[in-house]
């Protein structure tokens, strides 16, 4: 059984016309995302090629939370939109009437490429009551097959080689970093250690002991900084964390973007920040204990996973990695492997 169903197959492509400039109206496509931001770095890709073998077209993301603050950013994209707005929320709804302006919304589109509400028939009943011709209908991936999710959500629209999230530091990001090292009064030539101690989901994430036992190993060197980034279930352990390192808890998406693209190691757990370390290049480690990395590791960088097998197969219901499942002489010796 496929694990995918859409209505139209294949990614249209925009033609130029002679002299390379188009002879019709760019088309218009509108894809639907949801997510959380782990997931939308590992939609990122098929975003990118959509475009890439979509010459001219002009996109519109409709995503949320912080993945809809990484597209508002994305060269790729001509417009953003919230999946959480009203207007999406109508298409659950036989019985909803929508507005002109709504209407227009998703007549304009060509095509349609969406991974929200695949599984519920009101969002299609909806979706055609309104008119819309084309839509491509695909699952939200959720570990249902045995692949990496990046490489799902790329076969959903035609795509057949890996590729990694990538993300590039604009101008306004640059200085903002240039700043913020200057207001640390850190040296222009230190080293900084990165460390997210955090998850989507307690049971991904590694006893917080052994972070302290690496913000300690690390503090122990010249001219090096300790940086713990927070997200918001971790707020409340902020005092604790300030003991071993700066601590941020308030970044917007891009500002951590630029601070990971700064660091010189990353230590996380399975998580989206350490998805947004991949796709900066970072070097460093991911810790994984009961999610399969075969499916959720963080492409791009140089970051080393680790995952105790043994200790998992024996294990398989225990919440939280314990420093009894990965080491802390585990962590220094493949931080060790990349040059620390």
């Amino acid at each position: 059984m496929p694990a995918f169903s859409r209505s139209v197959i294949g990614v249209r492509r925009c033609y130029p016309g002679k002299g390379g400039k188009s002879t019709k109206s760019p088309r218009r496509l509108l894809i639907l995302f949801p997510g959380s931001l782990g997931d939308f770095l590992c939609f990122l890709p098929t975003l990118q090629f959509i475009r890439a073998t979509s010459p001219g077209c002009e996109l519109t993301v409709a995503a949320r939370g912080e993945g809809l603050a990484l597209a508002q950013r994305l060269p790729e994209v001509a417009r953003t939109l919230s999946l959480e707005s009203g207007t999406f929320a109508k298409l659950f709804f036989a019985s909803s009437l929508f507005t002109t302006e709504e209407e227009q919304l998703f007549l304009s589109a060509d095509e349609i490429f969406s991974w929200f509400g695949h599984a519920q028939p009101e969002v299609h009943a909806a979706l055609r009551s309104l008119g819309v011709r084309r839509v491509g209908s695909f699952s939200f991936f959720s570990g249902q097959e045995s692949l990496h999710a990046v490489a799902y959500y790329l076969r959903c629209v035609g795509g057949t080689e890996l590729l990694c999230p990538s993300l590039a530091l604009g101008h306004e990001d640059k200085k903002w970093l240039e700043t913020y090292w200057r207001q640390r009064g850190w040296a222009a030539r230190s080293r900084l250690l990165l460390l997210h101690p955090g998850s989507g989901g307690k049971k991904k994430r590694w006893d917080a002991e052994g972070f302290a036992h690496i913000a300690r190993w690390w503090a122990a060197r010249n001219n090096v900084q300790v940086l713990i980034l927070l997200g918001p279930a971790e707020e409340q352990e902020a005092a604790h964390w300030r003991l071993l390192g700066d601590v941020e808890s308030a970044l917007s998406v891009w500002q951590a973007v630029a601070l990971l693209s700064r660091s010189d190691l990353y230590v996380g757990n399975d998580s989206g920040v350490s998805h947004l370390a991949g796709a900066v290049g970072a070097r460093g480690v991911v810790i994984f204990g009961p999610t399969q990395p075969q499916q959720w590791r963080p492409l791009g960088g140089a970051l080393s996973v680790l995952r105790n097998l043994q200790y998992r197969g024996e294990h398989p219901d225990d919440a939280g990695i314990a420093l009894t499942e990965i080491s802390v002489d585990e962590v220094i010796a493949a931080l060790s492997h990349l040059g620390a």
